[in-house]
């Protein structure tokens, strides 16, 4: 089954093929079909640990040709009914290798879309690199010593791809580069100190070139964690070691992050990226995927990609599948992938942010109803989530003022005004507007990724 086999592919990247080896691969499929994967342990040992290390990946990365989840039902050899996923798992000891996630083939600098608000940015971390993105030339990496180089912005404006991007060019200088996610990060350290592991945990993250992690706000509310990543940070910083970080938001306003942490979040140069999103970039990002898969689409679909996919993550998810399903090497047609990508569709709308899910998750937020945003009231419980609504709505969306007015039936004068008081808010710090902005901020990543 080629989706199993890539995913024991990424497993391997992830955790080390010799553990894979040992605790995955023994697995023996039964059955399967388009959505459904039947496995079968030889002992409740494998069984557990898959539960606990394999199972919260494949719901993620255990994907049919159409981008769907496939489930997976396991059983052990001796026909015990199905080990439920919810039950607590015991802790094996295993010999884990800490590795770097693995990168996207096509997360290259010259494949990042430069819009022109992230110009600047763009080009500033090029050269830190020590690349002109201007001819492509290579020279003296980090001709700057900014350390760390943190950069941040919302979901949906390429900042993985930036970081992959870097880890790739700066190994290929011959540099021990080291790329995690947050999460990965978080689950080593786990790994680390449940299995006895933490010298050789220090041994890995300690002794590197350039160490590489995105979304550091994950780190919120991880002691333990970040109890590491400090002496960490502070070992490679000392010994002039790179640290490259990014997250979504300034580090300012991470949240439940320690301050002895932010403060060297802000040692050294931090740059913002803002989403700004056309059918121009869609059109480039649409140009350089192509080229990079080798496929030629007809003009029919490359409008069709413009007209129907909203952002450039599911774009690219479009172009994926398009590449892996395509059966022709010459001009691919409008009719040979529109099935495809029609359920791409139906799931970028699913996933979309709307007026509608703008509204619903500050109600959620806040602990009141949608209906009382929308309402006449002016007490202190709905005038701020109204304020941050109507924010969200113009910044998210780009919705007109006098459309936020028909939705609120105020006039647009007043949402104006309101607006105006959530941006004077963020200037000042104002504790309670960036603290629900940060929760919002965090509902938004899942519609936007």
């Amino acid at each position: 089954m080629k989706a199993w086999d890539d995913f024991l592919s990424f497993l391997d990247g992830k955790f080390g093929k010799s553990t894979i080896d040992k605790w995955v691969r023994p697995l023996k499929i039964t059955k399967f079909d388009a959505c459904n994967l039947y496995l079968e342990a030889k002992d409740s040992f494998l069984a557990a640990w898959y539960f606990e290390h394999i199972a919260p990946l494949a719901k993620k990365h255990l994907l049919d040709n159409n981008g769907q989840i496939i489930k997976v039902s396991l059983t052990t050899f001796d026909a015990l009914p199905p080990i439920e996923e919810e039950k607590p798992k015991p802790i094996f000891s295993f010999d884990l290798r800490f590795e770097s996630d693995p990168l996207i083939s096509h997360a290259k600098l010259e494949h990042y879309i430069v819009t022109p608000a992230n110009r600047a940015s763009f080009h500033i971390f090029s050269k830190l690199l020590g690349i002109d993105p201007e001819t492509g030339k290579t020279g003296v990496f980090f001709p700057e010593k900014f350390n760390p180089l943190y950069i941040y912005g919302p979901s949906g404006i390429g900042k993985t791809h930036l970081l992959m991007a870097a880890a790739a060019f700066l190994r290929n200088q011959g540099l021990e580069v080291f790329y995690v996610n947050a999460e990965t990060f978080t689950d080593h350290v786990v790994h680390a100190i449940r299995n006895g592991q933490m010298q050789l945990f220090r041994q890995t993250y300690r002794k590197l070139d350039v160490l590489i992690i995105d979304d550091v706000e994950v780190f919120g509310r991880k002691n333990a964690t970040q109890e590491e990543l400090f002496h960490t940070f502070n070992t490679l910083h000392t010994a002039g070691k790179q640290i490259i970080l990014s997250s979504s938001v300034n580090p300012r306003l991470l949240e439940y992050i320690e301050e002895r942490l932010i403060s060297r979040f802000e040692w050294g140069l931090t740059l913002p990226f803002e989403k700004e999103i056309n059918s121009d970039m869609i059109l480039e990002l649409i140009q350089k995927r192509s080229s990079f898969y080798h496929i030629k689409l007809k003009k029919s679909i490359v409008d069709y990609l413009i007209k129907n996919f909203s952002t450039p993550a599911s774009v690219s998810r479009a172009l994926e599948y398009i590449a892996n399903n395509s059966e022709t090497s010459g001009l691919i047609e409008l009719h040979h992938v529109e099935p495809i990508l029609l359920r791409l569709i139906d799931q970028d709308q699913k996933n979309s942010i709307s007026s509608d899910k703008i509204l619903l998750s500050v109600a959620e937020v806040f602990g009141i109803k949608k209906e009382d945003i929308l309402s006449k009231s002016q007490s202190r419980e709905t005038s701020l989530p109204r304020q941050l609504a109507m924010y969200l709505l113009r910044k998210e969306l780009k919705l007109p003022y006098m459309k936020i007015g028909d939705i609120f039936h105020r006039d647009h004068s007043t949402v104006m005004t309101s607006i105006k008081q959530v941006t004077k808010g963020i200037a000042a710090g104002d504790a309670d507007i960036t603290y629900y902005l940060n929760q919002l901020t965090s509902l938004f990543s899942k519609f936007s990724s």
